[in-house]
């Protein structure tokens, strides 16, 4: 969910307005249909997901995994379809239109765009309403299945308990900080001219609310942690145990947090770029079952993608991605001026938004995955005993004789069978088929299948270590080398380089160019975005 609500930001905030729609579909009644057609019929969609699910529960509909591949599948289909509802609404009908038409919100950087995405919040919160009998049989299902683990007094969330975790867990923590970064870039539209004339600049409109949103960005764990209700794990040996692994390992953090979820999610998480405002997450569920190794196993993986630096190799990644979209349109821009072929300024921002669709969708995921699993072997080895009586099985990292000396890339088949156990109990109690596949993360029994491999062969081990190195030299080598011949195309760009005058540049047609219409004529069509 997180995703999806982050593309609708960004489609309002990247997405020019101008509709898609022929002329006979910009009526009012059309217009009211598709916007609040949506909240009904996501309801539907979603209880219809449920009742099929729950009947799939039974002896004769396969059992639980079933039912749960069933709901995990419908579940995300229904939130890739929210999504192409609002790309509908805001793109073919009048929606934005009316709402931009209100001066009121106008007068409120932002909240013209935060109305805009009401449909996607109501359908969101419809499909949340509306899963709630199958997801509370679900855990219902878990919780019985592990009787005396959890806190006495646990119980299923109730139906108001359920949506307010997932509004808080889904929508809050990603449109809090997004509704912040879209007022800083409708206030810089508002304000285009005097930032130009402030910086002497023609992109300063495009360059400051960038600013804005990396300082949000940076800041946004402080606000997270009271949007998703936490508290300080409290002293004792667990917690004592942990400070004495980021000790070992030279991390640093502001506070490591208990993550309130009533006992029904058992997960883990961190957040933050820089020590004073980085907090690790782990749930009340997890600390409820799971064993201290185990703890400190799932605490280990989170700890190891802030030592295997994956939030600057990610947004790194973004830069490229921005890099390749802006090259893509850049070229076609240029192929619009100087005749080569037809194309208005939507067609044009279409095939950038594809683009960048199969560079995340494909890129993203795929180095994800391996990010994840570059975590996985760190958890791994922040359990993994430093003596030889600690391991309890024949491994690559622990011989037999005192004279063994371990290759550097081996692991060890103790501390594989303390995370994998971990791994397990993660999917059981979160009610995850196993053998599920995630575009993120990969499937738990991969991820299991490919630490025992490592555990196995210090050579696998080895090969790994190098893709994942050759992967970030090739992001680093992207983002920096595209990022200098960006600079050099735009040193002398007649748009955006330096020598474009200010008064010029403050009345914004230099940021215009002739496209030409499919009917002969020309039509202003504007390119800066």
């Amino acid at each position: 969910m997180h995703l999806h609500l982050i593309i609708c930001f960004a489609l309002l905030i990247w997405w020019p307005e101008e509709r898609l729609c022929p002329a006979a579909f910009t009526s009012p009644a059309w217009t009211w249909l598709v916007v609040f057609a949506q909240v009904p019929a996501f309801f539907l969609a979603a209880v219809w997901t449920s009742t099929t699910a729950l009947r799939r529960l039974d002896g004769t509909g396969g059992g639980p995994q079933r039912a749960q591949h069933f709901y995990h599948r419908s579940t995300s289909i229904l939130r890739m379809l929210a999504v192409a509802a609002f790309v509908a609404s805001l793109f073919f009908t009048r929606w934005s239109e009316v709402v931009r038409s209100v001066n009121l919100l106008a007068a409120v950087p932002g909240l013209a765009g935060l109305i805009i995405l009401l449909p996607f919040f109501g359908a969101s919160v419809m499909i949340f309403l509306g899963t709630y009998p199958i997801d509370r049989s679900l855990h219902q299902i878990t919780l019985e299945s592990r009787p005396g683990e959890a806190r006495p007094g646990v119980r299923v969330w109730s139906r108001g308990q359920y949506l307010s975790f997932n509004l808080r867990h889904h929508l809050l923590v990603v449109a809090v900080p997004m509704a912040l970064i879209l007022a800083a870039f409708d206030w810089s539209r508002s304000h285009e001219a005097s930032l130009i004339r402030l910086f002497r600049l023609q992109w300063a409109p495009e360059v400051a609310p960038a600013v804005a949103a990396a300082v949000i960005f940076v800041f946004a764990p402080a606000m997270l942690r009271y949007i998703w209700p936490t508290k300080p794990l409290a002293d004792g040996p667990l917690r004592r145990e942990l400070e004495s692994i980021c000790r070992r390992i030279g991390f640093r953090y502001r506070d490591i947090l208990v993550w309130q979820s009533g006992g029904m999610m058992v997960n883990a998480a961190v957040m933050g770029l820089f020590a004073p405002v980085r907090y690790v997450m782990l749930s009340d569920g997890l600390l409820d079952t799971m064993s201290s190794r185990q703890i400190e196993a799932v605490f280990g993986h989170e700890v190891g993608h802030i030592r295997h630096h994956h939030i600057p190799f990610f947004l790194l990644f973004a830069v490229c991605s921005m890099l390749v979209l802006s090259a893509v349109i850049e070229a076609l821009r240029l192929g619009v001026e100087r005749g080569f072929f037809e194309l208005s300024v939507v067609t044009i921002q279409a095939i950038g938004f594809v683009c960048i669709l199969a560079v995340w969708g494909i890129g993203f995921g795929w180095i994800s995955r391996r990010f994840e699993r570059q975590a996985d072997l760190f958890g791994t080895r922040c359990v993994t005993s430093t003596s030889p009586e600690g391991c309890k099985l024949p491994c690559s990292a622990h011989g037999h004789s005192p004279a063994y000396q371990p290759p550097a890339t081996a692991v060890c088949a103790t501390a594989t069978a303390v995370f994998a156990s971990a791994l397990d109990r993660v999917a059981v109690l979160n009610g995850i088929p196993p053998d599920e596949r995630s575009w993120r993360h990969g499937s738990i029994a991969d991820r299991i299948r490919f630490l025992t491999a490592l555990s196995g062969d210090p050579g696998c081990a080895r090969r790994f270590r190098r893709l994942v190195r050759r992967i970030k030299a090739a992001v680093l080598l992207l983002a920096v080398g595209g990022s200098v011949i960006a600079a050099v195309y735009l040193w002398d760009h007649p748009v955006y380089g330096f020598g474009v005058g200010v008064e010029r540049a403050a009345a914004g047609s230099a940021g215009r160019y002739q496209a030409p219409s499919p009917a002969g004529d020309s039509r202003d069509v504007r390119t800066d975005h």
